[in-house]
């Protein structure tokens, strides 16, 4: 009875997102002013679009710094993710 529900289902959320995230994006010019202990290494991912691998919480999160927001979170971009956001204090330790 409800076998095609779900494509159109899926479909809607796929366009939502898409069209959410063309937004939010932020410019790949503009300037970062990334804070806390991490901020030299956030900074040079940004500067030279090189990646960096952030350690939250035992687990470990790698991607290139997209921009830096003023209320605390970090956006990155991965090869698997196209936005991913963390919080600058959640962050144990960073490496690049």
């Amino acid at each position: 009875m409800y076998k095609f529900a779900a494509p159109f289902c899926a479909a809607a959320l796929l366009f939502a997102a898409s069209a959410g995230h063309a937004q939010t994006t932020p410019a790949k010019d503009a300037p970062v002013n990334c804070k806390g202990p991490f901020k030299a290494l956030l900074e040079a991912s940004h500067a030279n679009r090189r990646g960096v691998t952030l350690f939250i919480n035992g687990q470990s999160l790698s991607g290139i710094v997209a921009a830096c927001h003023d209320d605390g979170s970090i956006e990155l971009t991965s090869q698997q993710y196209s936005r991913i956001v963390v919080l600058a204090e959640r962050i144990d330790g960073a490496a690049m």
